[in-house]
């Protein structure tokens, strides 16, 4: 069976920064993953028409 894909880029995540994850924390880490992942999806679901113009900036 094909390991899950959020779990996999965790593990993978961590593997790339040094890191070592206990397996007890795997569970915690996907979750999370998994939460920013959907609230990533609002973000980019959200519509926005073309014309839209930047916020001003000020400078002080």
């Amino acid at each position: 069976m094909a390991k899950d894909p959020i779990e996999q880029a965790v593990e993978t995540a961590a593997e790339l920064h040094g890191l070592t994850l206990q397996a007890e924390w795997l569970e915690a880490a996907t979750t999370a993953l998994r939460t920013v992942a959907a609230a990533a999806r609002l973000v980019e679901e959200f519509p926005l028409e073309d014309d839209a113009e930047y916020a001003p900036v000020f400078h002080a």
